[in-house]
């Protein structure tokens, strides 16, 4: 693993609990380099501590570098820097997108000149799937609805042909006109009263030929 850097605030990480982490744990130093890359770091981003080590987070092809970039305005003695949280779709090291939230600590010295950053990331693709998966059922039930309310209304039909107008002035069968709303399927049959009416010379109504 490798050494956390000459700064005294950055070498005082806890680095045996830090590398025991679920979420990916990454300290740059001053200069913007690499110097801390936890094991869930090598997992989610398929790059090893020893490769990723005093390398700049451009660098890396996740694309990390909007989240760790080193600001040098020192702040005013006794304060400390404001840290922040995002979440962000970045690529892991085999060029899958996956979904990060990101909470980035500026890390100062005693007089509040920048030492650096420490920035923990949490993978929480599968909890923003389910959440795209849900939204997109959710669209598909609000569609279902609004069909149901356009044919609860008050429908334009034919009286002799018996199309239904659509909102856009088009005509259409009514087989059509509720399979595209509803997604129904229709099978055709003939109705006793039809058959009287048609085929009088079958009996009772049945189509079987006398």
């Amino acid at each position: 693993m490798p050494e956390l850097g000459p700064y005294e605030s950055l070498a005082q990480l806890p680095v045996q609990i830090l590398d025991q982490m679920a979420d990916a744990v990454i300290a740059v130093d001053r200069d913007g380099c690499i110097v801390y890359w936890n094991r869930e770091a090598e997992r989610l981003f398929h790059l090893t501590a020893h490769q990723a080590s005093r390398t700049l987070p451009q660098e890396i092809p996740s694309g990390l570098e909007p989240a760790l970039e080193v600001d040098h305005t020192a702040s005013p003695a006794g304060t400390r820097p404001r840290a922040w949280r995002q979440e962000t779709v970045r690529t892991n090291g085999t060029g899958e997108e996956i979904h990060l939230e990101s909470s980035v600590t500026p890390l100062a010295d005693a007089s509040g000149a920048p030492v650096g950053l420490l920035a923990v990331f949490r993978d929480i693709t599968a909890t923003k799937r389910k959440e795209i998966e849900q939204e997109r059922r959710l669209a598909e039930l609000h569609a279902i609805v609004d069909h149901f309310r356009a044919l609860a209304g008050l429908i334009p039909i034919c009286s002799h042909c018996k199309r239904i107008r659509d909102e856009h002035g088009a005509w259409h069968e009514i087989e059509i006109y509720i399979g595209h709303r509803l997604g129904a399927k229709f099978s055709h049959g003939i109705c006793p009263n039809c058959v009287q009416g048609l085929h009088s010379d079958y009996p009772n109504g049945h189509t079987t030929p006398r």
